[in-house]
Parts: structure tokens; C-alpha cells; sequence
């Protein structure tokens, strides 16, 4: 089912498609958009633009992703002053201000749209709750689902009411993997709207293997159900048997402070390394181990790909449809607790071979089953305003030309 395909022929955007990117922090979607886009203007030159935030060009040129020499990349104008927004999680009233940013942003869209540059605007993250109570009506829309956190698929729940209104308002939901689709069909949402790749895509070029060292890396947001607490009493536990081991906790969130406090008071300063990097692929390249933490699934996890990308043997909490990605040949699945955590990393590292091994299964899984030119296609096909049925699993089929109906 996830063998890699040939390269389908699908009708290109006969106008622009925009991509707009409004966030602040470069997270797994900032990352692979940006990487994808470089691929998708090379099969459709002039058919896409990029609009995003100051603050995200940024992080992305520092990072690697050199935006800065693409055709089409456009900067959204300055913040608003009620705009006090710093990371992905804030409190309601920053989000409050935050919306006065967004108005500016669409505002700008729209002129984009004006000028004739636009015929079809897909939209990611903050600006899909926006377009749910702020519809931009003049050309069709796609609103992007890419949160697998439970609180988007129960009704009772604020942010699944905005997100059920973003997609009403939409020609069409571009879900980044199956089970998304599968939950908003049960909430009520038409089939025939509900579009998903199969499986996500990495930046498999910044992420290659390089010469392993002893190292450890684990690369999330510090936020609650990316599990980076835990990090520290693994350490301590493989630090035990393992004293050579280097880990590198690589991000940035709230939680940060209190893994500091932890590996203060458990004295691991010399061996854990925590802090985040822009551009961690110099680490995570020469890790023998990567591990990659959620509390309800890793299956799209970015950071879970880039470490496979890499040729890291991986260990990810067992949850959700990791297993699907995670297969034994490439590492290990464990409980999401410290202790079964850490007994998967001591078995890795004591057999580095067996390891090393995994790693170059788990580079080879990425190139076969999820590769950016299967996403690549699968966005063209998503994009052409003729298409009528809807793709599942990433299965592309042609659609005649003319039965398109952008709702």
C-alpha cells in the first residue's frame, strides 16, 4: 500500500496557488512546507506562492532552508501591537491580540487575490481558525488539518467547532494523515472535501547519515504531550550503564526550565545538553540513537522522520499509528514512560551494530515510503481546480477535465 510511486502527469496550476505560513516558530508543518515548496515550484515554476511571516523567514533561512533564494516568496507585513504571540501555545487573550495580526494578514491575501495572482489559497494553522469565523470567500480554499491532539475531533470543544466552520467554508480539507480524515467523516464532514497524502515527507537532504558517535538525540517543542519531562530520567537510567553517552535534548517551550532543574539536581550536566537549535541536522546526523516522544501519536512527527532521515536507530512512545513508521527493522516501540524508554535506548547501545543497522533500514524506509516527490504530487493533484474526487490514502487517480466544483 505505501510501495512509492511513479511520478503521475497531473494538470499544473494554471494560476497561483498560495501557501500562506502566518506562524512565529518554525514546528514539523513550518519545516516541511518550506521544504516542500522548493520541490513544488521546480514541476510548476509559476504556480505557487509563498506568503509568510517576517519572523518565520527568518528562522527557516537560519535554519537551512534558504527561502531567501526562491522565486516567489513573499513577506507578510509588520505584527499588530496587540500582538504579544512568542510560540505555538499561548494563553487566550495573547490569541485575542494575535487576531489583530491575522486580520492584517488576510487583508493582505486578499490583495493578492485582487491583483489576480491567486486563484486558490491553502491555509495552515492560525489562519484556519481565522477563516472559520473570518471566511475569505473570493477564491475557493483549503484549510490544512495537521493537529492529531484529541481536543480537534470533539465536539464539545471550541477548537473543533472553528475547525468543522474552516472546512464548511472550503472547497476542501487537506488532512496530513488518514486517521484525520477518518474522525472528521464521523463528525459529519463530507467525504468528498477530505484529502490525505498517505504519509507525510521530510527534508531528507538536510537529514543524511554521517559518522555515528554515542550520542542520544531528541528533538520536540517542550510542551506537555511531546513527553520532553521525561527525558531526564531516561538519561539518568541509560548515564547508569552508558557513562560515555552524550544526549542532546534539542527545542524550545515552557517545559524547558524544568528539565534544566532536573538534570541540575540528578548532576548530568556533563553528558545532557539541552537547548534549541534552528538547524539541529549536525547533531541528529551523527546520533546513533534518535527518540521521539507524544502522548497520543507519532505517526507524522517530523522530528520522528528527521532522526529516521538521518540513518538513527529510533525509539518512539507506542501510541496511536506509530507503528506504522516504526517498524522493527528501524527501532523500537516503548510504553511512554522513562523506564521502558530507556531500556530500549540500553538495548540500541548495546549492540551498535545492530543499531547502525536500523539506521540504514530506517534511512532507506524514508527514501522508499516518504518521499517528498510523492507529496509533491499528491499537492499538484490536491491544487487542480478540475479535480472533483477526492484523494485518499495519497492514491491518485486522473479526474476528467471540467467536473471541478469548489463549493
Amino acid at each position: 500500500m505505501w510501495q512509492k510511486r511513479e511520478l503521475l502527469s497531473f494538470p499544473r496550476p494554471s494560476s497561483r496557488v498560495v501557501l500562506a505560513l502566518t506562524s512565529v516558530i518554525a514546528s514539523g508543518t513550518e519545516r516541511r512546507l518550506a521544504f516542500v515548496y522548493r520541490h513544488l515550484i521546480r514541476k510548476a515554476p509559476d504556480g505557487y506562492l509563498l506568503l509568510v511571516t517576517p519572523e518565520l523567514f527568518s528562522v527557516l533561512n537560519r535554519g537551512g532552508y534558504r527561502l531567501d533564494g526562491l522565486p516567489n516568496v513573499h513577506l507578510l507585513g509588520g505584527r499588530s501591537p496587540f500582538d504579544r504571540k512568542a510560540g505555538a501555545h499561548a494563553t487566550w487573550w495573547v490569541n485575542v491580540g494575535r487576531m489583530f495580526t491575522l486580520q492584517r494578514y488576510s487583508q493582505e491575501l486578499r490583495r493578492w487575490i485582487e491583483r489576480g495572482h491567486a486563484t486558490l489559497i491553502h491555509l495552515y494553522l492560525e489562519m484556519v481558525p481565522y477563516h472559520a469565523l473570518f471566511p475569505l470567500r473570493e477564491v475557493p480554499a483549503i484549510t490544512a488539518v495537521v493537529d492529531h491532539l484529541p481536543k480537534y475531533f470533539d465536539p464539545r470543544t471550541l477548537d473543533c467547532q472553528l475547525l468543522l466552520r474552516a472546512i464548511r467554508h472550503s472547497w476542501k480539507a487537506d488532512c496530513l494523515y488518514p486517521p484525520q480524515a477518518r474522525r472528521l467523516a464521523a463528525l459529519g464532514v463530507d467525504r468528498q472535501k477530505l484529502n490525505d497524502p498517505g504519509r507525510n515527507c521530510v527534508n531528507h537532504e538536510a537529514f543524511h547519515p554521517e559518522e555515528k558517535c554515542q550520542s542520544v538525540t531528541f528533538s520536540a517543542r517542550a510542551i506537555d504531550w511531546k513527553l520532553p519531562d521525561l527525558m531526564p530520567r531516561v538519561a539518568e537510567i541509560v548515564l547508569r550503564k552508558h557513562p560515555d553517552t552524550m544526549f542532546h535534548l534539542l527545542g524550545k517551550g515552557p517545559l524547558v526550565d524544568l528539565m534544566e532543574r532536573e538534570i541540575a539536581m540528578r548532576r548530568l550536566e556533563k553528558n545532557v545538553k539541552v537547548g534549541y537549535r534552528e538547524d539541529p541536522s549536525s547533531l541528529i546526523n551523527r546520533s546513533l540513537v534518535h527518540v521521539s516522544l507524544d502522548r497520543y501519536d507519532n505517526f507524522t512527527n517530523q522530528s520522528l522522520l528527521e532522526g529516521m532521515a538521518s540513518g538513527c536507530a529510533i525509539v518512539a512512545s507506542d501510541v496511536g499509528e506509530t507503528g506504522h513508521v516504526v517498524t522493527p527493522e528501524v527501532g523500537r516501540l516503548a510504553h511512554p514512560s522513562a523506564e521502558a524508554v530507556a531500556e530500549s535506548i540500553l538495548e540500541l547501545l548495546s549492540n551498535p551494530k545492530a543499531a547502525m543497522a536500523m539506521g540504514r533500514a530506517a534511512r532507506e524506509k524514508v527514501l522508499r515510503e516518504h518521499h517528498v516527490d510523492d507529496y509533491v504530487e499528491y499537492m499538484l493533484a490536491l491544487h487542480d481546480l478540475t479535480r472533483s474526487e477526492p484523494i485518499v490514502g495519497g492514491e491518485i487517480s486522473p479526474t476528467p477535465r471540467g467536473n471541478g466544483d469548489h463549493g
